[in-house]
């Protein structure tokens, strides 16, 4: 979604109405025409009220761009099975053990000789690789890296030549290791010293058998020179020279056996050296260590453990009537839900104070962030994502009236002035010049004389960027910003307070309300009119927004699910065509859920256009502090959970805006805790993962246990996370 789209903030009213959710949140008034058909139902019917369709507004606000077109939505079919909040667990340990009884030298393995002989270790974090180096020419003892050892007895054996050094990488908890890799050392010293004796023995007795043989080859020479003469030699000689051959060939005899008896020792040896050099059968992470290099082990005592990452086994439950639709060895989708941490934070805005707007400038190739507080402040700060040196060393201030909380803010699109325009709890609309970021203002460019009566909690700029939206209570202004003039006001066809607005490329403007609707609204140059009512939300998102082609909006059906509804003239309009579902207990959504911005050429076929992604945050229990990413089919379909983002502290999430610039993509998070927070999300398309269902079991009166195995290198799940698996119910095996 574009920065210059809508960007919420809690009201003082809003936040004791946000509090008493629940058993408190306002109902419809008796005298509605829709009052008691569904309201507060999550499973209700919709309630799509074209008010106005045809209202004639005049000429419209701008110029509005065509209806998107999409393809056609997916077969009615069985729905899938859904399999929440499976627990991940390794398949595979290995608890390496010592084989015999001896001290550890090394827990290390070694390096790897690069051609420019430097070596190099190639170190596993997650799915990032960093490369520890050593070169033997700049050895340094006193600067040695921590992280490298060597073995003792090469720098007993070299001590005044380094290079003859082979280095070791030093294994420690959590280090990530290969099958068939080194890992352990014991003291060995006494199996070289016999595996040498075995190997001179065997030389030496090589050398024997050799002068045996030739012994034995020269005294048969000789008594085949006098064979038939015996009567010219005396007996004896004769005698002595059988004699002599029969040594000959004994000595021969016990050479060989020599020999035999060698190799078997070196043999052996050789042996005992692969029980004092222990290296992994699978590969997955060093765990629970034990021993440490010096200490003495005896023959199977643990030194530590490497628990496989390679295969995985997921472990649900499912309701036990499905259990005829669910088979041992069923093919399923796996949705992983890999939590990761912001990669810039910001921490301006006074502790304990919510941050309760962010927006994104249209600055390319480096967008700028703004973000305005119940503190008071306003700041504009360089998010630096690529550690740019000109970067804006400290966040810059926007001045507003002392003691005045700051509610809401947005910016306008690319590609032409930047301004910024923020709401505060004193009613004002103030407008920041911000194109220049060698001059940012130290007072706004423009500051409206027409001014709500309440705070204002949520704005909303065009796409043409020339018109902004601002809503507080039930007031919504809408207001040219090159001369600064409210242009008119809505009629107050809400029954209660707007908590967000969305401009649409087609010059509407959608306005989500504690009354429990959302209104899509025709705008004029002088007038607006509600062109359809859209009723019965159920849950508690209060930030609502508008999918960047303006065909969908978000829609919170109930606090567990969220609905896409179509918002062109077609034969679904304002019906659900997709859904994001959050099931199983203590997960929920809350606060916002806007779409990412498209950045998809103009004229792109419907059918070549990548799927909507959206982001939700989540609200009390498991989810709180989080957001999850998601992706739904354009055409519609179930949504798809493809990553998960955790704020520092699990701090609970306020607002959000994404950068509307293609080169630099990021989402920034506001916190009721103070902080704003940067993710750079996922790009390209969502890898598709599966698995296989190996088990199926009815283990009560209502749930079966269902099990699938998955192959783990490339997805790398954590042992004890959790991921969704999705079961369908016509696939074969």
């Amino acid at each position: 979604m574009p920065a210059s789209r809508t960007r919420f903030a809690l009201s003082v009213a809003g936040l004791v109405a946000l509090a008493a959710v629940g058993g408190c949140r306002p109902q419809l008034p008796v005298n509605s025409p829709k009052a008691g058909e569904g309201a507060g139902d999550p499973a209700g019917p919709y309630t799509y009220t074209p008010d106005n369709p045809d209202a004639n507004v005049g000429s419209p606000l701008y110029k509005p761009a065509d209806a998107p077109k999409f393809a056609n939505p997916p077969a009615a079919g069985t729905a899938p099975i859904v399999i929440p909040n499976c627990s991940v667990m390794f398949e595979e340990r290995q608890t390496v053990s010592a084989e015999t009884d001896g001290t550890i030298e090394l827990i290390a393995t070694p390096m790897k000789a690069r051609a420019d002989g430097v070596y190099e270790y190639r170190r596993r974090d997650g799915d990032k690789e960093t490369v520890v180096e050593h070169n033997p020419r700049s050895f340094d003892l006193k600067k040695l890296h921590p992280r490298i050892a060597f073995n003792p007895r090469e720098v007993a054996a070299y001590p005044s030549n380094p290079e003859k050094w082979v280095p070791y990488y030093k294994l420690r908890d959590g280090e990530w290791v290969a099958t068939d890799q080194l890992l352990c050392m014991l003291d060995d010293s006494l199996i070289l010293t016999r595996r040498d004796a075995a190997r001179e023995k065997r030389d030496a007795a090589v050398r024997g058998l050799s002068a045996a043989e030739e012994g034995v080859k020269l005294t048969r020479d000789k008594i085949a020179l006098y064979q038939g003469k015996e009567t010219a030699i005396a007996a004896v000689e004769r005698i002595n020279d059988q004699v002599t051959l029969a040594r000959f060939v004994e000595n021969q005899a016990q050479s060989a056996q020599a020999i035999a008896q060698a190799e078997g020792d070196y043999r052996e040896a050789g042996v005992m050296l692969t029980k004092h050099r222990i290296k992994s059968r699978v590969s997955g992470f060093i765990r629970s260590v034990a021993k440490r290099d010096g200490e003495y082990v005896r023959a199977g005592e643990k030194i530590f453990e490497i628990q496989s990452t390679e295969t995985v086994r997921l472990e649900g439950t499912v309701d036990v009537h499905y259990k005829q639709w669910v088979r041992d060895g069923m093919m399923v989708t796996v949705e992983p839900a890999i939590p990761s941490a912001p990669v810039r934070s910001h921490m301006s805005h006074s502790p304990n104070h919510t941050v309760a707007g962010v927006a994104v400038t249209g600055h390319s190739p480096r967008p700028m962030v703004v973000s305005v507080g119940s503190d008071g402040k306003a700041f504009v700060w360089d998010p630096n994502l690529d550690d740019s040196k000109d970067a804006l060393a400290f966040p810059h201030a926007l001045p507003h009236p002392a003691g005045v909380p700051v509610r809401s803010v947005a910016c306008t699109p690319p590609g032409g002035k930047v301004l910024a325009v923020t709401g505060a709890d004193d009613g004002r609309v103030r407008v920041w010049d911000l194109t220049d970021l060698k001059n940012l203002p130290s007072k706004p460019s423009a500051e409206p004389t027409d001014y709500h009566a309440s705070a204002v909690t949520a704005v909303a700029v065009s796409p043409d960027g020339r018109h902004a939206a601002t809503a507080a209570g039930r007031e919504v202004f809408v207001w040219d910003l090159a001369s600064a003039k409210k242009l008119y006001s809505l009629p107050p066809e809400h029954r209660d307070g707007v908590t967000s607005l969305a401009f649409t490329p087609q010059a509407q403007l959608v306005t989500a309300s504690r009354d429990r609707t959302l209104k899509v609204w025709k705008l004029g140059a002088e007038k607006a009119a509600v062109a359809r009512t859209i009723e019965h939300r159920s849950g508690v998102v209060d930030t609502l927004a508008v999918s960047p082609d303006g065909g969908r909006v978000l829609f919170d059906q109930a606090k567990d699910r969220i609905d896409l509804l179509d918002l062109t003239n077609g034969p679904t309009a304002g019906q659900p065509v997709g859904q994001l579902s959050n099931v199983g207990p203590g997960v929920s959504f809350a606060t916002l859920a806007l779409f990412f911005p498209s950045h998809a050429a103009p004229g792109t076929p419907a059918e070549q256009l990548p799927p909507y992604r959206m982001v939700t945050a989540g609200g009390e229990g498991d989810l709180r502090g989080g957001l999850q990413v998601w992706e739904v089919a354009r055409a519609g379909g179930r949504g798809a959970e493809i990553a998960r983002l955790v704020t520092h502290g699990r701090a609970a999430v306020s607002c959000a805006a994404f950068s509307p610039v293609k080169e630099a993509p990021f989402l920034v998070v506001g916190t009721e805790g103070g902080s704003v927070q940067v993710w750079t999300p996922p790009t390209g398309p969502a890898k598709k993962h599966q698995g296989r269902i190996t088990y199926t079991e009815v283990t009560g009166p209502r749930y079966a246990t269902v099990r699938v195995e998955m192959n783990n290198r490339d997805l790398g799940l954590l042992d004890r996370s959790s991921a969704t698996v999705v079961v369908n119910p016509g696939q074969q095996q």
